[in-house]
């Protein structure tokens, strides 16, 4: 697919990440909407819609789960006082793939422009971030590549590190999961541990992981064949 042939997309997809055994994948990927849409459920349309935006596998998409969530990561502006601009919306999505053709690895972090609208999103629902909400730390590595200063955060979290093949290097992430917590509440320890990410040189906003993974190349295809 051509990214610049969506001019106006509803929806950006980021941090796209993809494993394949055989001829089956799992691929997993953040999706946020600058039009203040939503994702609830998700339909066929909808998440097939997203994998050939990403294009990165083609197979059949089987079944799919979807995971609310706030981050800084995705915030307008984190150094804001506001907590409401501390935390932008955003969604997991896990697809799980059979008949896998062939497959490759990203070429950049994102965005991912991406057109669509979930049939099962309902109007009771917010399309924006709510008082209490899962919090997810997303860090992408600094010179050391280590993040032991996620390890142990004023507030807890479950720690995940993931590598993502670009065509230039190997990049490493790591996403804290802190739970369900009050944002207000929580703003300044989720403030302490941006603080300890930016003494690490780790990069904790879309803007600056995009500048390290603009395009190099397109990655190369991958057959099952």
């Amino acid at each position: 697919m051509n990214h610049d042939s969506i001019a106006n997309p509803n929806f950006q997809l980021w941090n796209p990440l993809c494993h394949t055994n055989g001829t089956k994948a799992r691929c997993r990927f953040d999706v946020t909407s600058p039009e203040f849409l939503g994702i609830n459920k998700g339909d066929s349309a909808l998440l097939s819609g997203f994998l050939e935006s990403l294009d990165i596998c083609f197979g059949e998409l089987e079944h799919w789960t979807v995971d609310r969530f706030a981050s800084p990561y995705f915030a307008y502006d984190p150094t804001a006082s506001d907590w409401r601009d501390l935390f932008g919306l955003a969604w997991r999505i896990t697809l799980s793939i059979t008949d896998v053709s062939r497959y490759r690895d990203c070429g950049k972090f994102g965005p991912y422009p991406a057109n669509g609208l979930d049939s099962t999103w309902l109007d009771e629902q917010s399309p924006t971030v709510k008082e209490e909400e899962k919090c997810v730390i997303i860090a992408t590595e600094g010179p050391s590549r280590e993040f032991t200063e996620l390890t142990d955060t004023p507030i807890g979290g479950e720690i995940e590190t993931l590598t993502f093949k670009l065509p230039h290097a190997d990049i490493m992430q790591a996403r804290v999961n802190l739970g369900v917590i009050n944002l207000p509440d929580s703003a300044a320890a989720v403030r302490e541990i941006l603080y300890r990410s930016k003494v690490g040189f780790m990069t904790t906003h879309w803007s600056d992981a995009f500048e390290r993974s603009a395009w190099q190349k397109t990655p190369q295809w991958v057959t099952t064949a």
